[in-house]
Formats: structure tokens, C-alpha cells, sequence
């Protein structure tokens, strides 16, 4: 017995007597390098013995493969990830059994080196850094290569400290973005998105340093970046560049206006707050000393979900950074039974519903996703969605006549109206007991209609008007 009723099995299309692996739920984590961690989860909850197979989608639609251990994981090598998240299906595999029904996963992105790049203000030579995913160094010989003058890379050696070193006669005459690449020994070369610095002129006059680099924000999250120079109310001429720490070890860039302040977008600033350095470079100058900087975290819309104490069902509101509501048509995920989310189009009230049926048994907290009309996805890190309430069906039995009052209740306690049809369990299965709630809410099932013995099972509920609601754990009394 494989748990799997033979009806289920017949409708998925396989043999009932052939063992077949129960549906699982697919839970992926990450290790501080990269790695993902898939945890594949029976419909209790428990784990899967080893030598099970996982298979989860892979770059170039070929699947990646891992095989559980002891502990109910597998691991999957960062650079076998793809190099983006790949949304589809998984199945899993346990020994000596047919694979489980295909569920919704979605596999993550590899995470990335970085290349660090700090330059000099008075002589103009570069520092590079190259860092691992997990934020560590790379062993001493390992070669980067970062974009120079007319297409041809600049190489730097990197050393004992993880650091390698560019003279500033060796760099570009402007910036130069591009693709850098790290080259560990012995090990597949890696790419990253860096940009080079232009070379220095030693005769030119160094901007002033900055008392501070203060950053404000606007209600919609962006970050308004303002250079104070020395002295009573002293700002900075506009086309003055300002940079500021950024996600990954890449600086965020800014150019100062005719106020004296720059904007940086919400959306291009990092996840999480980070505390550095920032530069100021006037036009036709060297940049500053650096002084300590801190960029804000980007604000993150919302998702305000409010559940009717009567039905169950879910009005969810996605709001932006600022509070104001999204238009209509976007649609909204939020988190659903096992790996499967709950998606809901908003309206033109700037909301949507979700019906109780839909929600999950229990509450289940996870990111959400807001796509607005024409533009990408925006994750929302944490939306807990509600578990769906059910109502319930009291019965009292009457110790002297044996009959049974039957009430339904809705999930905030209230009556059904009259007229609404409950079934509660009979002799078997294929014999339910049925009654008509009148105007106080109740119903009567004669002593002599109850089973010879106590009847647990399933209730039925049907509102006039509306579809049939299924209460579990309804045991009629012994007649």
C-alpha cells in the first residue's frame, strides 16, 4: 500500500498495483556558497528515505538530478544552477517505486562572484578584489580580467591577501563597463558584470572632500543622494558624480542636479542596507577622500491580506512602497498548499479575492510576487496567507427521545438561514443522513433514522443558492 487510493492512481493514469510515490511538496534552500539544498516533504510533512531522486527544472530544459541522502537532502552545486530562476515542474522517485505526480517548483539562480574594484583618489591605481559567492577570497595566482582600452582586457594577478593591483597608466581613458572574469586554477573561468575605471590626470585639482554624503527618501522609496560640501550650506556643482555602496560589491552611481541632490531609484537600491564608503567627483576633477556612507535598503511593496470571519474567503490588496494601490490587472501571488502559489488578478478597487476553498489547511508563510501590467515581477519577502476556516455541525442528542438537533455553524458561529441542507454521516457511506435547518438555525434527525452504532465521518453543508461546503470530524450518535 503505497497510501494512494486506487481511484487517485486510476485518474493519474497510473497503476494502482504498481507502488507509486506519493505526492511530495519541494522545498529548496541556500548554503552561503550557492549551494541548494532540496528537502523533498511527503504529505504529512516527513522526508524521504534515501537514495530517492529529485528531479527539479535545469538549464536548457534538461533536468537536474539529485539523490536524497540520510538526512532527507540533496545538494545541488551553485554552478550547476541555472543563471536564472526556472520556474516548472518536479517529480520524486523513491526507490523501487514509480515517480510521484509532477509538482510546481521553482529552481533558483546560481549566486554569483563579484569583482571588487576601489580606486585611489590621488594616484589613480585600482585594487581589485575578486570574492566568492559566500562573500570569501580567491587563493593567491588566480588571474582576473577586467574590460580595458579598444576591446582588450587588463589581467591582474591576484595575491596572498586576495587583492591584485592595476597602475593607473594601465587604465582606459574613460569608464569602461563590461564582462570580467575570474580564473581559479584548475577550475571553469566565471564571468561577472563589472565596469573599469578611467585613468586618472595627477594634474587635475582633487574635489574637496564631503563633510557627509546625506541620503533621504522619498515616500515611494527612492533615495534622494545630497554631497555636502565645507562650509555654511555648500553643495556640489551639478554633473558632480557621487557613488555609494551597492548590492554585490557593484557601487551605485549618481549625478547631482541643479539642487545639489541626485535620485536613486527604490528598485536599484540593495535587498539590505549596507554601511561603506562613498566617493564625490566634480567635473574635471579627481574624486574625494571617501567618506563613510550607508545606502538604504529599497522598500518593498506589500501584500495586506484580510480574511471574512463568515465565509473564509481572502480580499488581498498589494500596496506599493508609498501605500498607494496597484492598478488593475496585476496579479498577485501568494503562498499556496505545499509549493503552489495562490494567483489572484487585482481590479479596479485594487484588489482581488481569493474564495476559502482555494486557501491552504493551515497558514503558510513564504515571499509573495506583485507583476504589475508591463513590468517585472517585484517579490514581496514575507505574505502569510490564512488558513481555510470550515464551519462546524453541532448535534445534541436528547437523553429521553434519542432525536438529535442538528445546528450548522458558520466559521464566526452564526446560523445558516433556513432552508440551507446538512448531511451527517449515516449507516454507511452511501447513506447519509439529511435535514432541513428552519428558521432557528436547527434541524432534527428522529432517534429511529441514527445508526445502530456511533457514525464518524464527513458533513455536508449546502447554503440555498450556493455550493455544497465539506465539514471533516462529524460523528452521529448511536441510535
Amino acid at each position: 500500500n503505497d497510501g494512494i487510493p486506487d481511484k487517485d492512481e486510476e485518474k493519474n493514469g497510473t497503476d494502482p498495483k504498481t507502488p507509486t510515490t506519493q505526492t511530495p511538496t519541494i522545498d529548496i534552500t541556500r548554503k552561503p556558497n550557492g549551494d541548494a539544498v532540496i528537502t523533498p516533504k511527503k504529505p504529512d510533512g516527513s522526508t524521504y528515505p534515501p537514495g530517492t531522486v529529485v528531479e527539479i527544472p535545469g538549464k536548457d530544459g534538461n533536468p537536474i538530478v539529485v539523490t536524497i541522502g540520510e538526512d532527507g537532502s540533496g545538494i545541488v552545486p551553485n554552478d550547476k544552477l541555472p543563471k536564472g530562476d526556472l520556474p516548472g515542474k518536479g517529480t520524486v522517485t523513491e526507490p523501487n517505486k514509480e515517480p510521484s505526480q509532477p509538482v510546481p517548483v521553482t529552481t533558483p539562480a546560481r549566486k554569483n562572484p563579484t569583482i571588487k574594484i576601489e580606486q585611489d583618489p590621488k594616484t589613480g591605481d585600482v585594487t581589485v578584489t575578486p570574492k566568492k559567492p559566500d562573500g570569501s577570497i580567491y587563493p593567491p595566482g588566480t588571474v582576473v580580467e577586467i574590460p580595458g582600452k579598444d576591446g582588450n582586457p587588463i589581467t591582474v594577478t591576484i595575491g596572498e591577501d586576495g587583492k591584485g593591483t592595476v597602475p593607473n597608466s594601465d587604465l582606459p581613458e574613460g569608464d569602461i563597463p563590461g564582462t570580467g572574469k575570474i580564473i581559479e586554477k584548475g577550475k571553469t573561468p566565471e564571468e561577472v558584470q563589472v565596469k573599469t575605471p578611467k585613468k586618472l590626470d595627477p594634474n587635475e585639482p582633487q574635489t574637496e572632500q564631503p563633510v557627509s554624503i546625506d541620503i533621504t527618501r522619498k515616500p515611494n522609496g527612492d533615495a534622494i543622494v545630497t554631497p555636502k560640501k565645507p562650509g555654511v550650506g555648500g553643495t556640489y556643482p551639478p554633473g558632480t558624480k557621487v557613488v555609494i555602496p551597492g548590492d554585490n560589491d557593484t557601487p551605485i552611481e549618481v549625478i547631482i542636479g541643479e539642487d545639489g541632490s541626485g535620485i536613486v531609484p527604490n528598485d536599484s537600491l540593495p535587498k539590505g542596507k549596507i554601511e561603506g564608503e562613498g566617493t564625490v567627483t566634480e567635473p574635471n576633477k579627481r574624486p574625494s577622500q571617501p567618506v563613510p556612507a550607508t545606502t538604504p535598503a529599497r522598500k518593498t511593496p506589500t501584500v495586506d491580506l484580510e480574511q471574512d470571519p463568515k465565509t473564509g474567503d481572502v480580499t488581498v490588496t498589494p500596496k506599493q512602497p508609498d501605500g498607494s494601490t496597484y492598478p488593475p490587472g496585476t496579479v498577485v501571488e501568494i503562498p499556496g498548499k505545499g509549493d503552489k502559489p495562490i494567483t489572484v488578478t487585482i481590479g479596479e478597487d485594487g484588489k482581488g479575492k481569493v474564495p476559502n476553498s482555494e486557501l491552504p489547511d493551515g497558514k503558510v508563510t513564504k515571499p509573495g510576487k506583485i507583476t504589475e501590467p508591463g513590468k517585472p515581477a517585484v517579490e514581496v519577502p514575507e505574505v502569510t496567507t490564512p488558513a481555510k476556516v470550515t464551519p462546524t455541525v453541532d448535534l445534541e442528542q436528547d437523553p429521553k427521545t434519542g432525536d438529535v438537533t442538528v445546528t450548522p455553524k458558520r466559521p464566526d458561529g452564526s446560523t445558516y438561514p433556513p432552508g440551507t441542507v446538512v448531511e451527517i454521516p449515516g449507516k454507511d457511506k452511501d447513506h447519509p443522513i439529511t435535514v432541513t435547518i428552519g428558521e432557528d438555525g436547527k434541524g432534527k434527525v428522529p432517534n429511529s433514522d441514527l445508526p445502530e452504532g456511533k457514525a464518524p465521518g464527513t458533513g455536508k453543508i449546502t447554503e440555498p443558492g450556493k455550493p455544497a461546503v465539506e465539514v471533516p470530524n462529524v460523528t452521529t450518535p448511536a441510535k
